[in-house]
């Protein structure tokens, strides 16, 4: 690692105008107070070999106890500050912003308190290929799944999907799939158990099964404190009757009543009475013609 972007990140009050700071304004990361009322100088950030290496590079003291710490900063003015980690300052303010509460340690970290992004080029594209790469493995394996095979896995997602169309249960996989393509893999595509999961959340969405926090009940019986339990109940050999029963019961109540149409009788075309028709001729509808004129 050579060279590391420090990148301040636009909030909803700076968006609109496109900018972090305007023309001579800046902004410090500095020290600051801890929820337990201790000071961060940002010497937690550093090992002990990292403080003595640097600090005799830099000829400063970087213990944890020394004065340096607390007139230590990085002036920011809302534009990328390029952090060469080759050069033992810039490692150091490297270091000090990676543990800093307003500073997150790449694209992808969650810190809700940060203001600013450590962005380093080749380990951003590194975690951006593995995504991509699990993404279009995800997108093909949908390709390959039917529209009966999307609803399982809508519902093994805790979606509704029986009584949509084809169309919409496509659009909703592919949203799943486009926004969480691991779980994806994770929940439906390497889950040797996604029939016996999809049972059991169809059982639910129809009451067959009830489950209560952790508990899964069939009937009287339990039969499984957590997910993982109840599906081995259920895959049991030994066991085998109440899935049936459950399969059945499951069947029984996703019969949907379609209102009766009402008959109606249309007459036989025998039952009419013939229409004599008659041709006439082209002097006849002439002279017809010519009466009418008079």
């Amino acid at each position: 690692m050579s060279k590391v972007i420090l990148r301040p990140i636009l909030t909803a009050d700076t968006q609109w105008a496109g900018v972090k700071n305007y023309k001579n304004c800046y902004e410090d990361i500095g020290p600051y107070l801890t929820r337990s009322g201790v000071t961060y100088h940002g010497s937690d950030a550093f090992s002990k070999e990292d403080r003595l290496r640097l600090g005799e590079k830099l000829n400063k003291d970087l213990s944890p106890g020394s004065d340096y710490w607390d007139s230590f900063y990085i002036r920011t003015t809302g534009r990328d500050i390029i952090l060469e980690t080759e050069d033992p300052f810039d490692e150091l303010r490297y270091l000090y912003c990676k543990n800093h509460r307003r500073v997150k340690d790449g694209i992808f970290s969650n810190k809700a308190s940060a203001n600013f992004v450590l962005i380093n080029q080749d380990e951003e594209s590194k975690k951006s290929n593995l995504f991509n790469r699990i993404k279009r493995k995800a997108m093909a394996a949908m390709d390959k799944m039917t529209t009966e095979e999307m609803r399982k896995a809508l519902r093994i997602f805790g979606k509704s999907s029986e009584n949509i169309s084809a169309e919409v249960v496509e659009n909703r996989l592919s949203d799943i799939v486009e926004g969480d393509p691991k779980g994806f893999l994770d929940k439906w595509v390497d889950n040797k158990s996604r029939d016996t999961q999809y049972l059991i959340e169809r059982a639910i969405s129809l009451n067959v099964i009830r489950k209560f926090k952790r508990v899964y009940s069939y009937g009287t019986d339990t039969i499984g404190h957590g997910l993982e339990e109840t599906i081995l109940f259920l895959d049991d050999p030994i066991n085998q009757d109440v899935r049936f029963a459950i399969q059945n019961a499951i069947e029984g109540k996703s019969v949907i009543d379609k209102p009766e149409v009402p008959k109606v009788e249309v007459p036989s075309l025998k039952d009419q009475p013939k229409q004599q028709l008659s041709m006439k001729s082209v002097a006849e509808v002439k002279e017809e013609l010519t009466k009418s004129n008079k």
